[in-house]
């Protein structure tokens, strides 16, 4: 058996990202075909066989996907993955929050797509339009939107298998592909996450990409009100507006190294998740170093904090019960033993496990289906 990976775009160095770097720890050999590679990032990857589109020589120049949207699916398309020659069984393994899963597989190779969401500025992002383009372009970009959102439903319905990365993003697949799919969690590091050798601090702490659908503004006005230690890790879009309404309570950190914000959440009382997320990584890699997490009770949350157990939830955004959640916030009621414990289920070993039997199980289904 041959095992082709697949991945959207390697621009940057997020949760999908880490993904793949296990993906390609368990198949080493395989080739990488994705969208475009950024050069800030040749040196992570000098040693994969990474495939690009023809629309690297244009992101060369102009390293912002967004500038490229009409033409993206064509570049998708123009990536075609052919049945090798040595006659072996082939497996496709794609991993995606966008377009990858759009790509050309011949009818001899399965098709395996691990879908992270499908793509919220098609789907479920209202506010993307307008976060991303000038405002004389939106009425063009919308029109755009529509259309590929159709192209994005026939590439789905190609894929041979979906997995889904939380029950949340199941529900996505159904809802906007028809299509069944099985949870594949992603993993936390937990050789890694582990408690520094450190007390507990007198902060909270969100880590986060720092834009408009995070809700970390309402999370600063309400620490501002209580005058009570916020750390923020995680640059973005909305960062110098949030320093702009932000307190001296409120501290901001950047991006920062692994090792510090390991530390980070070690020393915090608690971590604030106020986002709903396709699933997040963020309850799990805080779990693992002994912390708790506050979080809305929405989207992949529900299915990594336990209530009274790992953290706590907030079922609106209701300032005054999100005040009243962090002023009764007690970080002893959180056993690390616990926290650790639910960190573990999702280990990277145990992720690997389920991706190995998944690819024997649907290589054998899909050859013994074409077979008959």
């Amino acid at each position: 058996m041959q095992v082709i990976l697949a991945h959207d775009s390697f621009t940057q160095l997020g949760g999908a990202e880490r993904i793949m770097d296990v993906l390609h720890e368990m198949f080493p050999g395989s080739p990488v075909y994705s969208l475009v590679l950024d050069r800030q990032l040749e040196y992570k990857y000098r040693d994969w066989d990474i495939r690009t589109s023809w629309l690297q020589i244009f992101f060369n120049f102009f390293p912002r996907l967004q500038y490229f949207l009409p033409i993206i699916p064509l570049a998708v398309q123009s990536i075609k993955i052919n049945s090798p020659e040595s006659g072996e069984n082939t497996i496709v393994f794609s991993n995606s929050s966008s377009w990858i899963k759009n790509i050309r597989v011949a009818r001899e190779c399965a098709h395996i797509n691990y879908c992270h969401t499908p793509p919220r500025f098609l789907w479920t992002d209202a506010d993307y339009v307008d976060q991303e383009t000038p405002k004389f372009l939106r009425p063009l970009v919308r029109i755009i939107v529509r259309q590929m959102r159709k192209w994005d439903y026939r590439g789905a319905q190609r894929v041979n298998y979906f997995l889904a990365n939380s029950q949340e993003v199941q529900k996505r697949i159904k809802a906007y592909y028809n299509r069944d799919s099985e949870v594949l969690y992603p993993f936390v590091d937990t050789e890694f996450w582990r408690p520094a050798n450190a007390e507990k601090s007198d902060y909270f702490l969100i880590v986060s990409r720092l834009q408009a659908h995070k809700k970390t503004d309402l999370i600063v006005k309400i620490f501002n009100e209580l005058n009570i230690p916020l750390h923020i890790v995680g640059t973005g879009r909305q960062e110098n507006y949030l320093k702009s309404i932000a307190r001296g309570n409120v501290k901001f950190l950047g991006k920062v190294p692994d090792e510090q914000l390991r530390e980070e959440y070690s020393k915090a009382l608690g971590v604030i998740f106020p986002q709903k997320e396709d699933f997040g990584l963020i309850p799990l890699e805080a779990a693992a170093c002994g912390t708790a997490t506050l979080a809305y009770a929405k989207g992949g949350a529900l299915e990594t904090v336990i209530p009274g157990l790992t953290g706590e939830f907030f079922d609106s955004y209701d300032p005054s019960l999100i005040k009243e959640k962090i002023l009764s916030w007690d970080y002893k009621n959180y056993s690390s033993d616990a926290l650790r414990s639910q960190a573990e289920k999702f280990s990277k070993e145990k992720f690997k496990k389920q991706v190995l039997n998944i690819i024997s199980q649907r290589t054998n289904d899909f050859h013994g289906r074409e077979n008959r």
